[in-house]
């Protein structure tokens, strides 16, 4: 970007513009180049004005959540990275209890740990499956964020979204999920953010739901690998199969690329074990998804995202 350039997207926002940012400490993977810029959005007015803008002048963008589901290049990004500041982080009750159950409203930059616990104190379940998932709300839903055989679809009533020329609701039924992911969602194809969203929890009690969350969180800590970083669940798992069980199975667990090791506690998590690079973790995959094919006839594909 030339001088003038970032001095308009400068004058667009509040917060300081972070110009040749390194990713690796924007992701749970700690790995990748630098975005050209990296800006924090701190509400709706803001969002649709840098969206406008990106509009006209066909710039590259992308946002991200707290980036554990994602793999950046060691070249970076050519664009703007997007975060989503504080007006995007409210949880909220609405007035509209229904017998059992009550509508809640979170922000797309609310952490799924934060409103987890906020639900706990409140006795609502409904959402226990999303203890211990490190990312943000906006993040669940385009992936349709799942464990434990549940998935926030479950529980999707509406979601709000950001474009150029304003924001707009979407209703739960003119949305289409299939396992792990909002089909037409578009994302940045549509040049859409999502900001907001609503779901139906139960009324129950908290220490019911507090029992739950704790024995699904000590689950997550007695199976996935600790102290290393990496982006959790790295391939989605195939139809009435486990893609762990299928890596197990072809002797990969512990295969090693440079930094990037399949983990020797789940082999469905690869791990930076200390300077892996992007081109590290991709070979890894491709001799992974080999010797998966060549074992059992599947082809895994992943579930983590690739900038």
């Amino acid at each position: 970007m030339d001088t003038l350039f970032k001095n308009t997207l400068s004058r667009l926002v509040a917060h300081p513009i972070q110009w040749d940012c390194p990713l690796s400490g924007y992701t749970s993977f700690a790995i990748g180049g630098p975005a050209e810029a990296l800006i924090t959005v701190e509400d709706s007015r803001e969002l649709q004005v840098l969206l406008s803008f990106f509009q006209e002048s066909r710039l590259q963008w992308r946002v991200i959540g707290k980036g554990t589901n994602l793999l950046v290049p060691d070249s970076g990004f050519d664009g703007v990275i997007i975060l989503l500041g504080e007006g995007f982080k409210g949880i909220s009750l609405r007035d509209d209890q229904n017998g059992r159950s009550v509508s809640v409203r979170a922000g797309a930059g609310c952490r799924l740990t934060r409103i987890s616990g906020w639900c706990i104190k409140r006795g609502l379940a409904g959402l226990e499956f999303a203890c211990g998932i490190p990312g943000t709300v906006g993040g669940a839903v385009v992936m349709n964020a799942g464990a434990w055989g549940d998935e926030l679809a479950n529980i999707l009533t509406a979601v709000t979204v950001m474009t150029a020329a304003g924001p707009e609701k979407i209703e739960r039924e003119q949305m289409h999920f299939s396992y792990r992911c909002w089909q037409d969602h578009g994302g940045e194809g549509k040049g859409r953010i999502v900001t907001e969203v609503e779901m139906r929890l139960v009324l129950a009690k908290p220490d019911a739901v507090r029992r739950r969350c704790a024995e699904l969180i000590q689950k997550r800590r007695e199976r996935q690998p600790k102290g290393q970083p990496n982006a959790g669940s790295f391939f989605k798992n195939p139809q009435g199969d486990s893609a762990g069980r299928l890596i197990e199975k072809s002797g990969c667990k512990g295969m090693r690329i440079g930094g990037a090791m399949v983990s020797p506690v789940h082999a469905n998590f690869f791990v930076n074990g200390g300077g892996a690079t992007a081109a590290e973790v991709k070979e890894l995959m491709k001799r992974v998804q080999e010797r998966v094919w060549q074992d059992s006839g599947i082809l895994l594909d992943p579930e983590v995202h690739f900038l």
